[in-house]
């Protein structure tokens, strides 16, 4: 058995088990008291006796899975949607969508969070092979963007260039960039012309970026 306040994290939920899920980069097994490799459904319970996690373990990976909150609410469900895809959904204890996370080949391609008023706060997408970022977005509880970053263009070797629009939570414009991939620091660097503005909608420094790094001052 285990208590709330061991498997629970205040901002994650319950979150313990996924270290045995190789799709949300879970990197250990599970074992029973005995020392062997656990398989098939194993239901972990409160202290009270409610149902806490009911997962079906293979050689001590966990493959599918429902976590419950004390109230009988489902925390979250992870479960195979074809041989090759996953999904993940964590909830509020009021029972509205959390996070809804699609994984393929044991890599996450589609990434939605949502605020507690149902509204989404952040989307991230991939393509198949998980190579490159297809859309990486915020948003504010209203619903207005805050930042989106999207590809601009494709060549036959893939997307290279990528734009930046960060916004005020009054919906105006706060910044403009463009950006490409470096995959010697495994990050995007601004490339490209970069204009900021204030929340009136007014320009106030423009620059120009190569390689990370300011190449000319405009404004």
């Amino acid at each position: 058995m285990h208590s709330f306040a061991f498997v629970f994290d205040s901002v994650y939920g319950i979150q313990y088990y996924a270290k045995f899920n190789p799709a949300e980069d879970g990197y250990k097994v599970r074992k029973f008291s005995d020392g062997s490799l656990c398989n098939n459904m194993i239901d972990d319970y409160y202290p009270d006796g409610k149902l806490l996690h009911k997962g079906f373990y293979t050689a001590g990976v966990l493959t599918e899975y429902i976590n419950f909150y004390p109230d009988g609410k489902v925390e979250r469900a992870f479960k195979p949607v074809t041989e090759r895809k996953n999904e993940l959904k964590k909830f509020y204890q009021d029972e509205t969508l959390k996070s809804d996370v699609v994984y393929l080949d044991g890599n996450s391609i589609l990434w939605q969070d949502y605020f507690d008023n149902g509204q989404l706060s952040y989307v991230e997408e991939y393509d198949k092979k998980h190579q490159r970022v297809m859309r990486r977005c915020f948003y504010y509880r209203d619903g207005k963007p805050e930042s989106i970053f999207l590809p601009l263009d494709s060549k036959s070797s893939g997307v290279i260039r990528y734009s930046l629009k960060e916004y005020f939570a009054n919906g105006q414009l706060k910044e403009e960039s463009q950006s490409i991939y470096s995959p010697d620091s495994y990050d995007f660097l601004k490339d490209g012309d970069d204009k900021q503005y204030d929340d009136k909608g007014t320009l106030v420094a423009e620059f120009i970026y190569v390689g990370g790094a300011i190449n000319q001052t405009i404004k």
